[in-house]
Parts: structure tokens; C-alpha cells; sequence
């Protein structure tokens, strides 16, 4: 089990402190934990028995700049990935204790579940939920894993409840800043989890505007230009990528499309839709099963997250809501592109609402420790809301 260091005086005091914001209102809100996940939670593995649980590290599943991500069993048959460090990864000791201790704190549905670390000599590793259904990447860009409408809209509204969760639930808010397709996880049922908090950043200051970081970070085709120019992120800028990640739902399509020349999806959504024709922008896998309004709606909400100016952003608690209605709006009857229907409005593609106009480089996170001792930070335990 993980111990809590005390605090120290000096500066370990001022380091940001996330508590609950309500943690009875929280919990109630976000649904509880799996009790098997729960018991074994925030445990410290040794290196030997990571190759155990392994079976030396026999089947990887995944590899990103941290290292490979491997298949595993705990001792009571639990399934697990163990997300091993690789010496040569350009991702530092930093991001990997962000995540760790971020994780030891924040419990949510849509979260994905850190069940242990490791932190044995050179060899560091986190051991999480098992995901079998990869991530909403693979489901998104693979024509033989494609998601029905229905599907893809309940997933928006996962992903949006785990980012309401980070931006209201934590005080101070989390940052994620590296909001996109291939950081949410899908379990078996295709429920949808937020991974990768290396990258995430606590709110270090009064008045709770912005965080003071000297890097821009993230991810090609997400970033929030106003994040660029300014090299403040916000809570909004995870509101700008959640928006690219609304329009990969609805269109199929990559953040940046190479067709003759890179561009962004929300310049090229922005031209189809200034035509008046929504059918140019739907992913065709979905033509025969979507609600038209709903898309339509879900295209509007997209291009309102990713408003040039911060300021014209919804918050994630506003999408929360505008999602659960175009939830209860799909559960009508579905319309689709083979409908002749001429006499009924609702039957139309047309919609002219919008006719308008790399590195991943972590300086030093000022809201946590950098020790290797876990837990390091003087952070309260956030509401335990699986």
C-alpha cells in the first residue's frame, strides 16, 4: 500500500492541495468503483512480480513514447495492463509521478482505474484497469471496428462527464491538456475511460484563471490555438480538444486530414457545413442509423467548443448537459439518408448554421513533487466517486 508522507514546511505547504469540492454530491453524481479494483488499489509492485503478472512480459498491447503497455493477471485472476518505462523514453520521471499521483486521488467512472506502481531500482511502471476495447481511436479510424451513432454519442457523453469531473469535482480543477481519440480507453461494455494524466496540470493560483507553464504541450490537430499564442492552458483549452474529438465522432475523420495538404478537421467541417449540406460531413459507415437532428446538434456543440476565443466556449458542465438532451433526443425515431421524406424538415441534411469563414515537452510541474517516494505531494484525497 501506498504511504502519505507528511507534510513539510516550506514549500511543500504551498503546493496545491485538491480536495472534494462535495464529496457526498460527487459521489452520488459519478457512480461508485468496482470493489475487486478497490481492495488492490494504489498497491507497489516489485519488478519481480510485474514479470510474474506478465508471465515476462509475454504479449504487449500497446507502445507509446512512455514504453509498451503489457497484458497481465493479478494473483486472483484480475486482468491488468502494466504500462512499463522504457529507459530511452523521451517521457521523464516528471510525468510518469503526475500521473501515479494523480491517479492515486481522483476516482471517477470515466477515469481510468490505477491500480499500482512500480518503482523498483531503474524500473518504473503504473498497473492499470484492463481496457479490452482498446482506444476510441482504433474504433474510429478501423473500418472493421466502427461504432453505431447511438454508440459514439454515449461515449461523447462519458468522456465529457470525466472532463466535468476533472474541471468541478478537484479543487483545484485538473487540466488534462492532452485531451484527444487515442487517450480514451474502452472497456468491454465500450464504456469510455480518460487515460494519460501525464501531461495534466493543477490550477496554481488565486483566482483560478490559468495555470503558469513555460511549454506548450499536447498533440497535433487538438492543441487550443488561444493556449498557443497565450502559453496558458485553462480548463477551455481541454473544452477546444474535446470539440475535435466531437467532430472525429461525427465525420470518421482525423484531427488533421492529409488530403493535398494538411488541415485541420474544424476548417474542413466548417467549409461542408457553409454548403448546407450536413450529409457531406457524417461518417458514411453511419448513413442508414442516425438521428439527423441530433447530428446536426452534435456538430453545433462541436463548433462551439472550438471557438477561437476561450471565452465563446461552453464550460464541460454546459456539453454535459447539451449531450444528456441529445441523448433523450436520439432515443426518437431514427432518420436516415435513405429516407424520401420531402415534405418534412426534419428529413433534411441541409444545415448552414456554420457558414463561416508536436512536441510533448514537460517542464517542471510546480502542483506536484518530483520525489520518487509515492505518495510525494501535499494533495488531499479527492471524493471517491467510483
Amino acid at each position: 500500500m501506498l504511504r502519505r508522507r507528511k507534510q513539510q514546511q516550506g514549500s511543500m505547504n504551498n503546493m496545491t492541495t485538491i480536495k472534494p469540492q462535495n464529496k457526498e454530491e460527487m459521489s452520488t453524481r459519478h457512480g461508485g468503483a468496482s470493489d475487486s479494483l478497490r481492495l488492490v488499489q494504489n498497491r507497489r509492485f516489485t519488478y519481480k512480480e510485474l514479470e510474474m503478472i506478465t508471465n515476462g512480459f509475454e504479449r504487449v498491447l500497446a507502445q507509446g513514447g512512455f514504453g509498451r503497455v503489457y497484458d497481465g493477471f493479478l494473483e486472483d485472476g484480475t486482468q491488468v495492463a502494466v504500462k512499463l518505462r522504457s529507459h530511452s523514453s523521451k517521457q521523464g520521471v516528471n510525468e510518469f509521478l503526475t500521473e501515479a499521483q494523480i491517479l492515486n486521488r481522483i476516482h471517477h467512472k470515466n477515469l481510468v482505474t490505477m491500480i499500482g506502481y512500480c518503482k523498483d531500482g531503474e524500473y518504473m511502471a503504473l498497473v492499470y484497469e484492463y481496457m479490452s476495447q482498446g482506444t476510441l481511436q482504433e474504433h474510429i479510424a478501423g473500418s472493421d471496428r466502427s461504432l453505431p451513432w447511438r454508440q459514439r454519442l454515449r461515449i461523447a457523453l462519458e468522456y465529457a462527464q470525466g472532463l466535468e469531473y476533472l474541471h468541478k469535482g478537484c479543487n483545484p480543477p485538473l487540466i488534462h491538456r492532452d485531451v484527444k481519440a487515442t487517450n480514451i480507453l474502452l472497456n468491454a461494455r465500450l464504456e469510455a475511460k480518460i487515460a494519460d494524466f501525464g501531461l495534466s496540470k493543477a490550477f496554481n493560483n488565486h483566482d483560478g484563471n490559468y495555470v503558469s507553464t513555460n511549454t506548450i504541450v499536447g498533440t497535433p490537430g487538438y492543441v487550443d490555438p488561444e493556449y498557443q499564442a497565450t502559453v496558458q492552458p485553462t480548463t477551455k483549452s481541454d473544452v477546444y480538444s474535446f470539440g475535435v474529438v466531437l467532430l472525429e465522432l461525427v465525420t470518421g475523420k482525423p484531427a488533421l486530414l492529409s488530403e493535398m495538404e494538411p488541415m485541420n478537421i474544424i476548417h474542413w467541417v466548417r467549409q461542408r457545413l457553409a454548403r448546407g449540406n450536413m450529409e457531406d460531413v457524417v461518417d458514411v459507415r453511419m448513413h442508414g442509423g442516425c438521428n439527423v437532428n441530433v447530428v446536426s446538434k452534435v456538430a453545433e456543440i462541436a463548433l462551439n467548443c472550438t471557438a477561437l476565443a476561450s471565452a465563446q466556449r461552453p464550460t464541460m458542465a454546459d456539453v454535459v448537459v447539451q449531450l444528456q438532451e441529445c441523448m433523450e433526443l436520439d432515443e426518437g425515431r431514427t432518420r436516415d439518408f435513405n429516407t424520401d421524406d420531402s415534405n418534412n424538415d426534419d428529413s433534411s441534411w441541409n444545415y448552414n448554421a456554420y457558414a463561416s469563414g508536436q512536441s510533448t515537452d514537460v517542464s517542471r510541474n510546480a502542483a506536484f513533487g518530483t520525489e520518487l517516494r509515492m505518495p510525494t505531494v501535499g494533495l488531499r484525497l479527492a471524493p471517491t466517486t467510483r
